[in-house]
């Protein structure tokens, strides 16, 4: 009888997972959209399975993608998310979450500092997930699914540094580094920008749309302050901490000879004060390694090419901004970060006036270590 009743008591102190969900269960958001119209906050969510990519990890066959979008719109973006819940089935998970878009009407509704603030005091929500903008309509950007029938979680909106690290021209930003330079207030924040692609790919010999990055929104303190397409900003790989492997096109008179590949450039910026203002020095170390070369060149020609097209890039990036009003170098984070006191003296709200001048010089040292696969 004395072990009936231990037995029976521990029974009841032994709860168990009575409570928990199956993960089959739950609805999970990949990620999250944000858009304005009519005076409304319009929000998304794009649900995804992970039962395809559990069976194509363990080495089974892959399952064709599935995407769900849910969109819903309210007076703020809570109210919007909170009336997703109305025709949901399943009880939804935010912990999965990897990356957030807003379309460029939010962005210059200011909406981003709200979104962020109801991010932050909801626990499910990693900063670490990736952010963009997009000018498309976000149902287009979250319905478009990676080829192979690969899952969603494999996409560019989820996992944009693998093609970074081969390619690098515009570098992915994490939401934590959109929060941290907006409390900055000389910092000029580059926001990727998502664009569907609809020209380069067919499967099945149908097109197939495929995303890409094609620009960058600059904002500043949350604030949008202009948008630029990806062809006018070859020169922001030079000057952006973290780009891996970008190329060189060699075509002096217009005509294709060669490639050089540069690998992990350097970018220092200095400045002096002169007539009364600053003016601003930047300096750039590569290596690189030519994997093309369709006619022959010495190394001293091939370096000079290299070295002015990377001063010509730099300097076109740096005249794109001060014809949009845009601290596209990031001049006035380098002066903040060296002298303090002479960023408050010749500043006004945070940044240096742009002219012309501002630039006064652009070194580039660039050397060569291979031609292919063996060393010179």
């Amino acid at each position: 009888m004395t072990r009936a009743l231990i037995c029976c008591f521990f029974c009841f102190l032994l709860t168990g997972c009575w409570g928990m969900k199956e993960i089959d269960h739950l609805a999970y958001v990949h990620a999250i959209g944000v858009d304005y119209e009519d005076g409304q906050v319009i929000a998304y969510a794009q649900l995804i399975s992970f039962t395809g990519l559990a069976k194509a990890e363990a080495g089974g066959g892959r399952q064709k993608s599935t995407v769900t979008v849910g969109k819903a719109k309210g007076e703020t973006f809570n109210v919007a998310t909170d009336r997703l819940y109305y025709a949901i089935q399943q009880r939804v998970s935010w912990g999965h979450v990897k990356g957030i878009v807003f379309t460029e009407r939010a962005l210059k509704k200011g909406l981003v500092r709200d979104v962020i603030d109801v991010l932050d005091r909801y626990n499910e929500i990693r900063h670490t997930i990736w952010a963009f903008t997009t000018k498309e309509p976000i149902e287009h950007i979250f319905e478009t699914t990676p080829f192979l029938d690969y899952s969603p979680y494999f996409s560019l909106l989820a996992n944009p540094t693998d093609i970074y690290e081969q390619s690098s021209f515009i570098q992915p930003k994490r939401l934590n580094q959109l929060i941290a330079a907006s409390n900055e207030k000389a910092v000029t924040f580059p926001l990727p920008s998502l664009a569907v692609e609809t020209k380069s790919w067919t499967e099945n010999k149908k097109k197939k749309q495929m995303l890409k990055i094609d620009g960058v929104c600059f904002l500043h303190r949350y604030d949008k302050q202009a948008c630029l397409p990806r062809h006018k900003l070859d020169g922001l790989r030079w000057v952006t901490k973290g780009t891996g492997r970008t190329p060189i096109y060699i075509q002096p008179n217009g005509n294709m000879i060669g490639t050089l590949v540069v690998r992990a450039p350097k970018a220092s910026i200095s400045y002096k004060i002169k007539d009364g203002h600053p003016v601003f020095t930047v300096d750039i170390q590569a290596t690189g390694s030519i994997i093309e070369l369709r006619k022959q060149m010495s190394e001293k020609q091939i370096i000079e090419y290299a070295t002015k097209t990377v001063e010509k890039e730099i300097k076109s990036l740096f005249q794109l901004g001060v014809k949009e009003g845009v601290d596209t170098l990031q001049l006035s984070n380098a002066l903040y970060r060296q002298n303090v006191n002479d960023w408050r003296k010749y500043t006004t709200n945070g940044f240096v006036s742009l002219t012309n001048d501002t630039l006064e010089k652009i070194n580039v040292k660039l050397s060569i270590d291979t031609y292919g696969k063996s060393k010179k």
